[in-house]
């Protein structure tokens, strides 16, 4: 392993790292770090499958990174003239009007109106079992597309929302257009061509076998993710390694990939949300600092991936715990690396608030 990367962590960030294994009893932590042209992975944490399985190589639910793959399956279908971030989605959705004002860049920025929470709705789907809805959403796909249907045109493109149904849906629109399903279309698309070869949203036996057991508060095991309608939002599954090698595309280590320029629109803001805080296409953008990232959690994982393409520097973290609520522990070690490597450059980094 090279230890050069490793060793620009300082005291206290090693000390959160130790605590946050501490404090979880069968964690275990998949640590990614780039800095130009040198790359390192590393890992914390006793595993099951340690004395058969590397850190990189241990399978993780990735939650909602999978976001930033299927907007960059977009922005690489948009080069190639298959679809245009301005079509709307009635050219996909055949129940809604041709021109609706709902775009493929809406749904990709979390811009299309459809809300972030809804505690009715929530109440609502307490008490109705016939309908199948993916985890983590408020809606199935009917129901998001007759609320789109009655969204004032006012509202659409004006306000940032968080919605996994968004991004599912655009999944969904992206794969029609193929003619496949979506996880084909990752795979054909983005995964084989970078050679990730343990990034899929169904597992080979060998995969399986080295997917990490999840967890979620006092270690209870939880059970895998089914998503069957919004895969787009957050069903893929990955290793370090497999990310590493999409994050250096990102980052243009290679700058002569023909994945480099599509992967570069994705980066860019086309939303902004105040002096600070800015929305790429599916990435969030801190412009006090350049770092563009995006987390990730399922029932039993979580996930963290950021980077900085101006100095080509990066960190992906993959853990097998659910937060808690409201702890930001990935995000913040995940900016503490980023720092550091910066400090090293001359640049710092800060956490959002």
């Amino acid at each position: 392993m090279n230890t050069e990367l490793l060793s620009i962590l300082d005291k206290s960030t090693r000390q959160m790292l130790q605590q946050y294994i501490d404090k979880r009893k069968y964690a275990v932590l998949s640590i990614g770090i780039i800095n130009q042209s040198k790359q390192e992975i590393f890992g914390f944490g006793n595993s099951l499958l340690e004395d058969k399985v590397s850190y990189k190589d241990i399978v993780y639910e990735i939650g909602s990174l999978t976001k930033v793959f299927t907007t960059s399956l977009l922005s690489l279908l948009v080069e190639k003239g298959v679809v245009y971030l301005d079509d709307s989605i009635g050219k996909y959705e055949q129940t809604l009007q041709i021109e609706h004002p709902v775009t493929l860049k809406h749904l990709s920025t979390h811009t299309s109106g459809l809300p972030s929470i809804s505690l009715i709705k929530t109440i609502m789907n307490r008490f109705d079992k016939k309908t199948y809805r993916d985890p983590y959403c408020l809606f199935d796909v009917q129901e998001a597309i007759t609320y789109l249907s009655r969204v004032p045109p006012s509202r659409v493109g004006k306000v940032f929302r968080y919605s996994n149904e968004g991004m599912g849906l655009l999944g969904r629109c992206l794969a029609q257009k193929l003619g496949t399903d979506l996880e084909k279309a990752l795979l054909e698309f983005i995964c084989q061509p970078l050679g990730m070869q343990d990034t899929a949203i169904r597992l080979s036996p060998d995969q399986r076998n080295r997917l990490v057991p999840g967890y979620a508060g006092k270690d209870v095991n939880q059970p895998e993710l089914a998503m069957k309608v919004f895969e787009g939002a957050g069903a893929l599954r990955s290793t370090v390694t497999d990310i590493l090698q999409f994050l250096s595309v990102y980052l243009g280590i290679c700058t002569d990939h023909p994945m480099s320029k599509p992967f570069h629109v994705t980066q860019q803001e086309h939303i902004s949300q105040g002096k600070n805080f800015g929305v790429g296409l599916g990435w969030i953008i801190d412009k006090r600092n350049g770092i563009i990232w995006h987390n990730g959690s399922t029932h039993g994982y979580s996930s963290f991936l950021g980077c900085d393409p101006c100095n080509s520097i990066g960190v992906v973290i993959l853990s097998n715990y659910r937060p808690r609520l409201m702890d930001d522990t990935l995000n913040r070690i995940g900016y503490e690396i980023l720092t550091q490597i910066r400090e090293n450059r001359g640049t710092a980094a800060s956490p959002s608030s």
